[in-house]
């Protein structure tokens, strides 16, 4: 298969399987380097997927420091029941990788379920926060890209 140099598989699966090609290509200029030289979609799951394990506790920290600042209730929830999915859900992806690829990718998938709630959340709320909004769509691009790669890798 020829991948592209500027981003090889990782570029590829945004251009070929996922709608927001435009968001997905620019989340890889700020990708661990491991993800944009992956020579394999396995190589590419495991990068990816520590990747946003590392994207969602670091968006946990912000939401927690801002729940801090703004005691808002929708904002508690966004940094505490809803991230709390999408750190486990990641980490839970990582740990199924090797032996059961199907749960793997059910959990990649899932991971973007804190998010969505999240975003729900904070549209009840009447709260228009561009920073989490942001951080939202990011975690929601990384749960597409790892659920693609493992599901091209394992079928």
């Amino acid at each position: 298969m020829t991948v592209n140099a500027k981003g090889g598989l990782a570029a590829k699966l945004c251009m070929d399987t996922l709608e927001d090609k435009d968001s997905c290509m620019e989340l890889l200029k700020q990708a661990d380097p491991k993800i944009v030289t992956a020579k394999s979609y396995e190589e590419l799951a495991r990068a990816v997927l520590g990747w946003a394990v590392t994207k969602g506790t670091e968006g946990q920290i912000f939401l927690k420091g801002l729940a801090l600042v703004d005691n808002n209730p929708a904002i508690v929830q966004c940094a505490g029941f809803h991230y709390d999915g999408v750190v486990a859900s990641f980490k839970s992806a990582m740990a199924e990788l090797k032996d059961d690829p199907q749960t793997a990718s059910y959990d990649a998938k899932v991971a973007s379920d804190g998010p969505a709630a999240c975003e729900r959340g904070l549209v009840a709320a009447k709260i228009n926060n561009p920073a989490i909004i942001a951080l939202n769509r990011q975690i929601v691009l990384l749960s597409t890209l790892a659920f693609q790669a493992i599901y091209l890798w394992s079928r």
